[in-house]
């Protein structure tokens, strides 16, 4: 298994990993095994449930097992605590298309800040299907921030203040800062969850991918990861 930093052609050290997750929220996985990908995350993490590779609920969040495209977002946006370490490793990729995308939450919500103070940011707010008024989208706490961000059957944003100029603004921001990256079998990915969206484009034929959730041990040097990404107040 290697890891790399992402755009750059630089390997990581597997002791130098949450370091280098908390410095740039991503880091590529190349040549892989799910065994591999385990055992990495049990040196510094807890899981947040099993390596999921298919569900059969019927839920709205189906979606992800379908061929269509899956728009950037973290996992568990709704929930109380969201897990701060996610891990995605392909199996087998689709015979075309199934580019995975990644999108910097850091960069997105710093250019943010040019249009609007925190107290207006922190207005955003996830809306549930039903209508119900979810979490903040960006939670600010002293010296971080944590983005919960979906916009798709199960919840999307909105603006408490009725600034719907700044939600058009945060998806434009996202559409715009998107990247795509190829994932070969054995290739994955590990985001800083309360920091990186993630999604996928569209696809034809079988695709295979698992996926890790996981928070950093309570008792390790990077566990304020599970708080959010360094971010300084205005």
């Amino acid at each position: 298994m290697l890891l790399v930093e992402a755009g750059h052609a630089v390997g990581v050290r597997q002791d130098l990993l949450p370091a280098t997750l908390a410095r740039d929220g991503v880091v590529l996985i190349q040549e892989a095994s799910v065994v591999e990908v385990r055992a990495l995350l049990d040196r510094w993490t807890v899981p947040v449930g099993a390596p999921r590779l298919r569900t059969g609920d019927g839920d709205k969040n189906e979606a992800g097992f379908t061929e269509l495209p899956l728009l950037p977002h973290t996992d568990r946006s709704l929930h109380a605590q969201p897990p701060s370490v996610l891990a995605t490793l392909m199996l087998a990729p689709a015979r075309a298309g199934g580019s995975a995308t990644l999108v910097d939450g850091s960069r997105v919500l710093t250019l943010v800040r040019h249009r609007a103070e925190d107290a207006t940011i922190a207005e955003l707010r996830l809306r549930e299907a039903a209508g119900r008024s979810g979490p903040p989208l960006v939670e600010f706490t002293p010296g971080h921030a944590r983005i919960r961000y979906r916009d798709d059957r199960v919840a999307g944003p909105y603006s408490a203040d009725g600034r719907t100029d700044l939600v058009a603004e945060f998806r434009r921001l996202i559409v715009d800062t998107t990247r795509s990256l190829h994932l070969g079998s054995g290739d994955g990915y590990l985001v800083h969850n309360h920091r990186f969206m993630h999604g996928r484009t569209a696809f034809t034929g079988d695709r295979s991918i698992v996926r890790f959730l996981a928070r950093v041990n309570s008792d390790h040097p990077y566990a304020w990861l599970n708080r959010g990404f360094p971010f300084a107040s205005s």
